[in-house]
């Protein structure tokens, strides 16, 4: 099973993946999944959804996040490449902000081998495996 969590019913699907919203994620089996991608929603998930996602990939399996980066953001904002209003937009309505950092701290902790990691503009990609 390939799964793409998104915020809406109407978001664009990924080839070879399945949509499940945010609030359906109970309904994947534990290591069901084969690929997992979060693109642009981490920070919408509560920790208890995060957890409840990284139990759902399989040996073997690859979670893929793209996301805002805090730090990046907050650099950003200091060394006046943004604006407080663009700031806002992209850190407001969210749970919780993270950094690259972060999020390879947690899926290492969790057993996964990051397998990339990079930031580009104001944001992170990061891909890891189940072991």
């Amino acid at each position: 099973m390939n799964v793409n969590v998104v915020m809406t019913e109407d978001a664009p699907v990924i080839d070879n993946h399945q949509n499940f919203l945010i609030n359906q994620l109970e309904g994947v089996p534990q290591s069901a999944c084969k690929s997992l991608v979060l693109n642009g929603n981490l920070g919408y998930l509560t920790d208890m959804q995060f957890k409840t996602v990284l139990t759902k990939i399989r040996k073997g399996g690859v979670i893929s996040i793209t996301a805002s980066d805090v730090m990046e953001i907050a650099t950003a904002l200091c060394w006046g490449k943004i604006d407080v209003n663009t700031f806002s937009s992209l850190t407001s309505n969210m749970h919780k902000q993270y950094c690259l950092v972060d999020i390879k701290n947690i899926l290492e902790h969790n057993g996964y081998v990051v397998e990339t990691a990079s930031i580009q503009d104001l944001a992170f990609h990061i891909r890891a495996k189940r072991p």
